[in-house]
């Protein structure tokens, strides 16, 4: 959380005045020899302090009133000229939290012929000789309809026994009835809820008994650990096209892992820094779609992009862009500089500013004001094509990282280079080259929220679930939120997605390229034509032997 910048002023002592003593105070400023605009200011005090008292005990003083009173707005607004500049726009109206019909695409259609007309029948008004017709466009009711994780049927399958020699006979499952205990919209499910939406094991065990289905934790891990083959060759498709995008994208954050923690303590002193264990993301980004890896292992963010890089990236490939932000791991050291592209992310270098102490305002407050404006172009920019945005950038924005330049250079040598504000000086003009990188390539991109973005999928199942046992559960984890992730992010059902892919578990191993979430339908199509193209073999084509 950034830290508040404004100081919290000492609580003044209420002093509370009787309308008499009220009126001998007016009635003496008077005849003190001061101006009338003087007289009137003190007046409107007074009559202010009571008229705000008045409200507060009669219960109709608010946060927002009293801010609209006294024209403050909070930092945000105040610093952000997109919202400072939306009145020139038309606002959206509420919604209230409604959703078209046809933004339930998930939901199972069902379509209801009139129980008593039919098209081309008559019209049913008294004074009408017209025949009905079907409209285009149905009338639609929507009814959504709760039920747990797991729903369980039970078939109590009938048993004949023969009363002489012993022989038993079962019925079978009916039709359409398939044998395993589990199915696959199940398993996905059971991945989603774990590494999408964070739920630990033992909170859905817990629910699960108490709505009479049981789900122990082991079970829950030995559904998903049993497809760890297919989930890892699919995490190799991702590794891979993600290492081949136009620009990468990346950042790290620390991990639990108990068994590296247990292999720490107990290793020496110069190696222990092998056992810290990192979550690496990683944003692989196309012109028609974005990879997101996560990779949980020894490595940091640095490190992975590199081994990424040197063993899957093409060697006819453009040279990538990279964006990560200013720390020494992450930049990718055992490659030459003359290889890639090297971005640092602008939020980081405005964060320096924001967090600085009382007494920098006029600092901070002009370079936040600069950098907002280069946002404000970007807002626009960034649905332009690569080349588009560029040549927008380096006329709108141009200037004002110029002058954001200019005026931390003139004031470079007001601060100690040790102090606050001089480290956070230096921290831009030493970095300037990595942070206008926007200016001078079609597909530098300003920031890294992409990746931090997609890092608190991984945030919020540390804060939920703390900890991995092994490396190995760790790695695990990393496949699946790929998976889900990628299939999220470019507006792909994942639960359908997981669905397809236990289905297909086979063939998802042979060829994960073609898998991938982007063109997992086309696959399917492919292999649903081909078996629809199979006849069912006529009894004089089986063999008789």
């Amino acid at each position: 959380m950034p830290k508040k910048r404004c100081k919290q002023k000492k609580q003044p002592k209420v002093k509370r005045v009787t309308p008499e003593e009220k009126e001998n105070i007016l009635a003496k400023l008077q005849a003190v020899e001061l101006e009338a605009k003087e007289v009137e200011f003190i007046k409107g005090l007074m009559h202010g302090n009571e008229w705000l008292c008045d409200q507060l005990e009669k219960g109709l003083l608010t946060i927002a009133k009293l801010r609209k009173i006294f024209d403050i707005q909070t930092e945000t607004v105040s610093r952000n000229p997109r919202r400072n500049n939306s009145g020139s726009k038309d606002k959206k109206s509420k919604g209230h939290g409604r959703n078209d019909a046809d933004a339930y695409k998930g939901a199972e259609i069902v379509n209801v012929p009139h129980q008593e007309l039919k098209p081309g029948d008559n019209c049913l008004d008294e004074y009408c000789t017209g025949k009905l017709y079907e409209m285009s466009d149905p009338g639609v009711f929507i009814q959504v309809i709760g039920s747990p994780l797991a729903t369980a049927t039970r078939y109590n399958l009938q048993k004949l026994r023969c009363a002489l020699c012993g022989t038993i006979y079962q019925a079978s499952l009916p039709e359409g009835v398939s044998d395993k205990k589990y199915d696959e919209n199940f398993v996905a499910m059971l991945m989603i809820n774990k590494y999408f939406i964070s739920v630990p094991f033992y909170r859905q065990d817990r629910l699960q008994n108490y709505l009479g289905i049981p789900l122990p934790s082991s079970t829950q891990w030995d559904l998903m650990y049993e497809h760890k083959e297919m989930l890892k060759a699919l995490h190799g498709a991702l590794w891979v096209d993600a290492a081949n995008g136009i620009g990468i994208s990346y950042d790290d954050t620390s991990v639990k892992i108990l068994s590296e923690i247990q292999a720490k303590k107990k290793a020496e002193k110069g190696e222990k820094k092998k056992h810290n264990c990192f979550t690496t993301g990683i944003v692989g980004a196309y012109e028609d779609h974005r990879t997101y890896v996560f990779m949980s292992d020894n490595r940091t963010a640095g490190q992975c992009v590199v081994d990424m890089i040197k063993k899957c990236r093409d060697e006819d490939a453009d040279h990538p862009i990279l964006m990560c932000d200013a720390l020494t791991a992450n930049i990718p050291q055992e490659i030459a500089d003359d290889l890639y592209v090297l971005c640092y992310c602008l939020v980081h270098a405005r964060r320096q500013f924001y967090e600085l102490p009382n007494g920098y305002d006029d600092l901070a407050d002009e370079v936040i004001r600069l950098i907002g404006k280069v946002y404000y172009n970007e807002s626009w920019a960034k649905h332009l094509p690569a080349d588009e945005r560029l040549k927008y950038h380096q006329e709108k924005s141009l200037p004002y990282m110029e002058e954001l330049k200019g005026f931390l250079e003139s004031r470079r040598d007001e601060f100690e280079p040790n102090g606050v504000a001089g480290r956070a000086i230096e921290y831009v003009l030493k970095r300037w080259t990595e942070l206008s990188q926007f200016l001078r390539h079609a597909n530098a991109p300003i920031d890294n929220n992409i990746t931090e973005q997609a890092l608190k999928l991984v945030i919020q199942t540390r804060k939920s679930s703390m900890f991995y046992k092994t490396l190995d559960g760790a790695r695990f984890a990393s496949h699946v939120q790929s998976a889900l992730y990628s299939a999220a992010q470019n507006n792909i059902n994942p639960c359908g997605y997981m669905v397809a892919l236990l289905e297909n578990e086979a063939a998802v191993i042979e060829n994960p390229e073609d898998w991938l979430p982007w063109v997992y339908q086309e696959t399917l199509n492919v292999i649903q034509a081909a078996a629809s193209k199979k006849e069912p073999s006529s009894p004089e084509h089986l063999d008789s032997g």
